[in-house]
């Protein structure tokens, strides 16, 4: 099962400060940002049209700032279906950027694929490792570590190092969607496609501004939980193919996840 298969799996689940504010994104003066804006996930946007969408956004589409802070970490299990079969997932996320999944294809299984980050170390243990942790390697962990920030790359809109633009309106899988571009420092570009009457995100396009390379995540079935809108089904695509297809069977929030438990194991 090749790691490239799995990281893109958590966009469901996340810089110059003066391009955030360019024509078609958020107008409000960079030099008047504060500390605590900056730190916050869902702030009151201006009136501008990025900003109007993203204020629906967070209030739809995320359950607004109170479940927002409410929420701590998510533990997730189900079904990933590759062209080599079906596997049984489980994985556990804790804000900011804690993350740990193991897949699994047998229930009992001593050969799993685990992989983890502790907001400072991405690793690994592979199914032909014989339970042997390592770190990831360098591309391995850059994609990984994009994928463990918790909720997603709309929230902290006026965090520096990034950008924030509306492009337009599109038809997605169909939706009709909000197209809203972000741009990271860490070289990677992320493409929402929010529908326009729900709220809920339709597509998440990632692309590696380094490598070039795109993944694509699409999202259905969605139910709330604690507030918070979870899509039970995600379809993976690398490259313009299908890759992989995960449902959801059961989802916790706040089940008391620590920092530690994120470690690569000694």
């Amino acid at each position: 099962m090749p790691f490239k298969k799995f990281y893109q799996l958590f966009a469901l689940c996340a810089f110059g400060v003066g391009s955030l504010f360019a024509k078609s994104g958020l107008s409000i003066n960079p030099d008047e940002v504060s500390m605590l804006l900056r730190q916050t996930a869902m702030p009151e946007m201006d009136d501008s049209r990025l900003g109007r969408i993203l204020n629906r956004y967070y209030k739809e589409g995320q359950g607004g700032p109170e479940t927002w802070n409410e929420m701590e970490s998510l533990r997730v299990s189900g079904t990933l279906t590759l062209e080599t079969g079906e596997f049984e997932l489980e994985a556990f996320q804790k804000k900011p950027n804690y993350i740990k999944m193991t897949v699994a294809g047998n229930p009992g299984s001593q050969r799993n694929l685990t992989l983890g980050y502790d907001g400072k170390t991405a690793w690994r243990i592979l199914p032909s490792s014989k339970n042997k942790p390592m770190p990831m390697d360098e591309e391995e962990a850059r994609r990984f570590i994009h994928s463990a920030n918790f909720g997603n790359y709309l929230l902290y809109p006026y965090a520096e190092g990034k950008q924030i633009e509306y492009i337009d309106t599109v038809p997605i899988e169909g939706s009709i969607c909000h197209h809203i571009r972000v741009i990271l420092d860490t070289g990677f570009q992320v493409d929402y496609f929010i529908d326009i009457r729900s709220y809920l995100e339709i597509m998440i396009k990632n692309t590696d501004l380094e490598s070039g390379f795109v993944n694509s995540v699409v999202y259905d079935g969605y139910t709330r939980d604690h507030g918070i809108p979870i899509a039970r089904t995600a379809e993976s695509w690398e490259e313009g193919k299908w890759v992989s297809s995960l449902e959801l069977h059961e989802i916790k929030v706040n089940t008391g996840l620590m920092p530690w438990m994120f470690s690569m194991p000694e």
